[in-house]
């Protein structure tokens, strides 16, 4: 009986640690890179747009705790291969106060840039 419970309670361990499976490709989830632990925030609905020949962003970035937290976050740009068109860019901060969410803006510098990333981390 012993063995059945550790078992099955080995088998719960298991099935807690799977790890989840990656984002769709051109989802929402697969533009950001979380650089270090993200705690208390989530990306929320992103909108795209090509506006006088540059790439725009806007994405929606949601506190979920109820204090006050700082966000770092950058924009990496891409090409049609996939690669970085510009310079990286520096790193912004952003204070989202408690359940709080809050939208973030970039025009890609160059023309070249098909596609792009968001870059977070949270002190």
């Amino acid at each position: 009986m012993r063995i059945k419970i550790l078992g099955a309670l080995a088998l719960a361990l298991l099935a807690g640690c799977a790890t989840p499976p990656p984002p769709a490709p051109g989802s929402a989830a697969s533009k950001v890179v979380a650089m270090g632990d993200i705690d208390h925030f989530e990306v929320g609905a992103m909108r795209v747009a090509r506006e006088n020949g540059f790439l725009t962003v806007k994405a929606q970035l949601s506190n979920t705790s109820s204090r006050n937290k700082t966000l770092y976050y950058r924009f990496a740009w891409l090409g049609n291969d996939g690669f970085p068109v510009a310079d990286e860019e520096s790193w912004k901060s952003l204070m989202v106060y408690g359940s709080q969410s809050t939208t973030v803006s970039a025009i890609a510098p160059v023309p070249q840039a098909t596609d792009f990333r968001i870059e977070i981390n949270t002190p």
